[in-house]
């Protein structure tokens, strides 16, 4: 199982497919979702610290939303392998 792990707070193991946003509801480390999930804000966005590569392809729906390299919409992300993330909510 791939783990998790949210800087500056803690690691989950958890399925592979998994988003990041539904893994950071089983940590102290919970992502916000003013949307519920559904790609339409930027309050779940993360930059991925390691493991770019262990995460899904970046769909169109995310540009609008993202401001550098590195950075993901959690609810999007899903995992197939260890990374490590920190929340990078937009404004």
């Amino acid at each position: 199982m791939p783990v998790i792990r949210f800087v500056g707070g803690e690691h989950v193991d958890v399925p592979s497919g998994t988003s990041l946003l539904d893994a950071s509801e089983l940590t102290d480390h919970e992502l916000e979702s003013d949307c519920g999930g559904v790609a339409a804000c930027n309050a779940c966005r993360v930059r991925v610290v390691s493991g770019f590569g262990n995460l899904s392809e970046k769909g169109p729906e995310e540009d609008p939303f993202l401001d550098s390299e590195g950075q993901r919409l959690g609810c999007q992300a899903l995992v197939y392998g260890d990374v490590e993330v920190v929340a990078e909510p937009g404004l």
